[in-house]
């Protein structure tokens, strides 16, 4: 096992360094360096992208023990992983499994983004359970440093999903002569426990997020480096450089060729320099399908050609996750990308304008977030990259059934409208809508008043438009929606030549890739803002939203009335029927009090059986209405489990600049104001909270 080995990606030294650091600063990592007789620098151990051998895992192990004086360091190092990895490509690659018990369940292929020494498999598992098997691979004999970092690291996907860490127990252990390592791994169920936020679980989707604008920003430096400074084959290092740190895996070959008989351009990692042409012909020769399982082989190709291949690449009988080829194809088609510009800047010294343009627009969409805000962006940068009077995005709405306008320019423009659902377009049977739902292909489409789908042609010259090219955003089986670029005049100026052709493609790529990831944030972002039981505001969106609302109102000179809510006699209900019999009679209240407030107010469960109602600029006619309508909501007995109950509700209402000047204040004595009545009701007599009634079956 030499020093160039691939045995352990360097996501294991980078966390290892960093609680070394944490101990006793960079003197115990040169410490632990000098000790475990590393030759690599502590930067080349920190970059994830390297691995190292085994023996060289093992050194370091044995010296962190020593230098931080941890009876157990292994194992702490195998449960740091949970915690500074969290925020990871492959921690988001993981969270997308949707379960521990799914991580554990592939864990087979998860094992070997850390390490390749070792075969682990599930043989068992279920709700909160999974029962692994790790058998040494031939030629690696078991370290007990080595199992007792695995069992650290198995404590961990749990975390990953807001959980606490399971538990591991290691049975058996090859490292004191069984066969094979046996541990058994439990967990709590994520739907064990009482309902309501956690505040691991919003870190937990903190984390996501971020992780999800971190791959965005990523992704787009890339699309940057495709346009910028540098020669062909710093692009392309770079470019592979980051689709192994998107895809982990020990070796990584990008082998391409401008022209079909052009000089052969290679960037790898992980191969022996003499091997490296034998495996390039073999890639360039085959197909992509035709490769070995442990072979994960995507084309480098665009309209204009094939180029080439990439390859990420483990030992026999490692497999991939399927969500790893789409990621190593979007840095495939970055590759084509800066082929296809090397290729047009021999053609044409014109094609330097247009690769400014596509960089001006990655940098665009690089700088968005939600899919409303890639929409936003598309729309203002697409005009620099086409000649053309319009440009609408319309993205599509799984929900309701069709294509919604969320964006448009129209030239003269400074600055994208923002329309969302100004135009709706619902797909008729056999239309070209239908078409492209059914088989969503990127392919633009040129309609003019002669040619393309009728419905379509009438559509613009209905709208005094001379021709639009419509570039669907989609995936392979999913549509995203459309990018319509439009002239008022000239409509040879979209005509479908090469070049067009190719710009309109480029900037389909990225903003379907901006999209895909836009709508990732967009649900982390809801699931961090709202409730999950009753799909209300959470508390933290409500503080936020009520800060605003404070500090306008001030601005304005305006108020700001908040309601606090507490329902009567829940917990009878709750004890009396259980919590899913509690759960429904939230549910069923929180779509009571929705429906009494307006549109623009701001409804939400702070928490348990406790609500708010945010009115922003009220008048004295709306506080008291809605006061009478949430009464009225509560009069009417509630249908819980086959059951009907009666409650109450105790209601506290604060108005800024009145009673408070400040958000913390109005919550407060809103709240104290609830509780008043709540108490008044308990002491006066005759008075009630509802009560709780059996339905006759």
């Amino acid at each position: 096992m030499g020093d160039d080995a691939n045995h352990f990606s360097c996501a294991l030294s980078a966390v290892l360094l960093a609680r070394v650091q944490d101990y006793g600063g960079e003197e115990a990592v040169a410490q632990l360096l000098a000790r475990a007789g590393s030759t690599r620098s502590a930067d080349q151990l920190r970059d994830i992208v390297n691995w190292i051998s085994y023996d060289e895992a093992v050194a370091l192990w044995r010296a962190g023990a020593l230098v931080t004086h941890h009876p157990q360091f292994a194992r702490a190092v195998g449960e740091d992983a949970g915690r500074r990895l969290g925020g990871s490509h492959v921690a988001t690659l993981l969270r997308s499994l949707g379960s521990p018990e799914a991580v554990y369940r592939q864990i087979a292929t998860t094992a070997t983004k850390y390490s390749t020494v070792a075969e682990l498999e599930a043989v068992e598992w279920g709700p909160g359970f999974a029962d692994i098997v790790a058998v040494p691979v031939k030629g690696f004999r078991r370290h007990a440093d080595h199992c007792a970092w695995t069992c650290g690291l198995l404590s961990q996907p749990p975390v990953l999903f807001g959980l606490p860490p399971a538990r591991v127990e290691h049975h058996r252990c090859a490292a004191f002569g069984a066969a094979a390592c046996e541990y058994r791994v439990t967990w709590r169920p994520a739907n064990a426990g009482a309902g309501g936020d956690s505040s691991e679980q919003i870190e937990q989707l903190r984390s996501q997020l971020d992780a999800m604008k971190e791959r965005l920003h990523s992704m787009f430096d890339t699309a940057a480096d495709l346009i910028g400074a540098g020669r062909l084959e710093e692009v392309l290092a770079r470019i592979a450089e980051r689709a192994a740190v998107e895809v982990r895996a020990p070796r990584y070959l990008l082998t391409v060729r401008m022209t079909p008989d052009g000089e052969r351009l290679c960037h790898h990692r992980g191969f022996r320099e003499e091997d490296v042409d034998g495996y390039a012909t073999e890639l360039l020769r085959r197909h992509p399908a035709q490769h070995p399982d442990s072979w994960l082989v995507v084309a480098v190709r665009s309209n204009r050609r094939d180029y080439g291949r990439l390859l990420a690449m483990y030992d026999e009988g490692v497999r991939f996750f399927p969500e790893e080829r789409d990621l190593l194809e979007v840095y495939a088609r970055y590759a084509a990308s800066a082929l296809d510009s090397a290729s047009a800047l021999r053609e044409a010294e014109e094609r330097y304008a247009q690769s400014s343009a596509l960089l001006r627009l990655a940098r665009a969409l690089a700088a968005a977030g939600t899919s409303a805000e890639v929409a936003r962006r598309l729309a203002d940068s697409v005009p620099v990259v086409v000649d053309c009077d319009r440009v609408g995005v319309h993205l599509w709405d799984a929900t309701a059934g069709e294509l919604a306008q969320e964006a448009i320019t129209e030239s003269g423009d400074t600055t994208p409208q923002r329309t969302p659902g100004a135009t709706r377009w619902k797909p008729s049977p056999g239309g070209a809508l239908e078409r492209l739902l059914l088989d969503p292909k990127p392919d633009p489409i040129f309609v003019d008043a002669q040619t393309g789908d009728d419905a379509l042609r009438r559509l613009i010259v209905n709208r005094g438009l001379a021709a639009t090219m419509l570039v669907p955003l989609a995936t392979p089986g999913r549509f995203l929606g459309l990018l319509t670029v439009s002239v008022d005049h000239g409509p040879a100026r979209l005509a479908p030549g090469p070049d067009l052709l190719d710009r309109l493609s480029g900037v389909a790529a990225q903003a379907t890739t901006a999209l895909q990831n836009g709508q990732l944030v967009d649900q982390i972002t809801y699931q961090a803002l709202h409730d999950q039981l009753t799909g209300l505001a959470n508390r933290v969106q409500f503080t936020t939203e009520l800060r605003s609302a404070v500090h306008q109102a001030r601005q304005r000179e305006g108020s700001v009335t908040l309601f606090y809510l507490d329902l009567d006699r829940f917990k009878p209900v709750n004890d009396e029927y259980g919590h899913d019999a509690g759960d429904e009679l939230l549910t069923e209240f929180a779509a009571r009090l929705k429906s009494c407030t307006r549109g623009e107010d701001l409804v939400a469960r702070l928490g348990g059986d406790e609500f708010a109602v945010l009115l922003s600029t009220p008048t004295a006619d709306d506080v008291e209405k809605l006061g009478r309508r949430i009464a009225a909501a509560v009069a009417e007995p509630f249908g819980v489990g086959g059951r009907t109950v009666a409650v109450g509700v105790s209601v506290g209402r604060a108005v800024y600049p009145l009673d408070a000047d400040d958000a913390d204040g109005l919550l407060r004595n809103a709240d104290a104001a609830m509780f008043e009545v709540k108490r008044r009701r308990r002491t006066e007599p005759g008075q009630t909270q509802g009560r709780a009634v059996t339905a006759t079956r």
